[in-house]
């Protein structure tokens, strides 16, 4: 009866403790996956590793350290860059961060990369670890330059000594094949198709282009950032969407206008980056209304309101489009 009893309330016990972890799971999926560009590759080349650590919900877990593998046999870390982006996956918010380490392959042999660890904080305040899946690699030796693929030795060949050697009374009597006036027909036919060739490839050179009929012009930045802009007043737009487009369209914006790289850059980020430029209070204002904005109903479930303010606001962040 006492085993029974422990028994009964051991199950309980699991059964109680799985059920937030079930509700947690409805409301966040983490992943973490690694990748490579390559699965050989000689000495001296270099690999890139791509690390993605995904969130999908409004779990708002953080990372704390990390990503990190451990370190390779046959590989030396030449370098490390990572950047995070939010975006749309089945009408739900997902929060990728993406690092990518550069390796330069040093000696050959069989190499697995990983698992990459990395440590985060969940909703609940506590830090976790997750790790990665595993990758192998081969470096072999680097191949040395040859124009024809390699050299083939052929041993010379000698005549079977059976054969007896020619007579020279029985060759006096022979005759070319073939009058010397051939050599010369030879070599007028392959000037003359030298020249044709020449002269269609000068004709294709020279000749007029035309353009066809009714081609679409493409159209510029400039258009295109303003095409996006009159998009977002769609009321039919939801509040993440609108703030999706607006996120992405004053970041696309900056990028093009200040020449960093605002598309991976977090708000704060843009916020300081923005505080070394020159640009007017009205500006810098706009950048942060905007993207705080977005960042609180992306983020964090906030109620959005003053559609048109916004985009009025964001219209000062458009390029100027040249006049024809």
């Amino acid at each position: 009866m006492k085993k029974t009893g422990v028994f009964f309330r051991t199950v309980a016990a699991a059964v109680l403790g799985f059920l937030p972890l079930a509700l947690c799971a409805q409301q966040e999926a983490i992943g973490l996956r690694m990748d490579v560009d390559g699965r050989q590759v000689s000495v001296g080349d270099k690999l890139t590793v791509t690390i993605e650590f995904k969130q999908i919900g409004n779990g708002n877990s953080s990372v704390v350290s990390g990503p990190s593998i451990p370190t390779p046999q046959h590989f030396e870390v030449r370098g490390q860059t990572s950047y995070t982006q939010v975006v749309m996956v089945n009408q739900q918010s997902t929060m990728i961060y993406t690092t990518k380490l550069t390796l330069a392959a040093t000696t050959t042999g069989d190499e697995t990369l990983g698992p990459a660890v990395l440590i985060y904080q969940d909703p609940a305040g506590k830090k976790r670890e997750i790790k990665s899946n595993v990758v192998n690699v081969t470096v072999t030796e680097k191949a040395g330059f040859s124009l024809f693929g390699g050299k083939k030795n052929n041993p010379p060949t000698e005549p079977p000594a059976d054969n007896p050697p020619p007579d020279e009374d029985a060759l006096r009597g022979l005759k070319p094949l073939l009058p010397e006036v051939v050599n010369v027909i030879r070599i007028i036919f392959w000037i003359f198709l030298a020249l044709l060739v020449a002269g269609f490839f000068l004709w294709q050179f020279f000749k007029p282009k035309r353009k066809p009929a009714g081609a679409p012009v493409p159209m510029g930045i400039e258009a295109q950032f303003r095409d996006a802009w009159k998009k977002l007043g769609n009321e039919d737009l939801t509040s993440k969407e609108f703030c999706l487009g607006l996120s992405k369209l004053v970041r696309e914006c900056l990028q093009y206008r200040y020449q960093f790289s605002a598309v991976n850059f977090t708000t704060e980020e843009i916020l300081r980056e923005m505080g070394k430029r020159r640009a007017s209070e009205d500006e810098k204002s706009a950048i942060e209304k905007c993207l705080k904005t977005c960042d609180r109903v992306l983020h964090a479930d906030g109620n959005l309101t003053g559609r048109d303010n916004l985009r009025a606001l964001a219209s000062a962040l458009l390029p100027k489009t040249p006049k024809s």
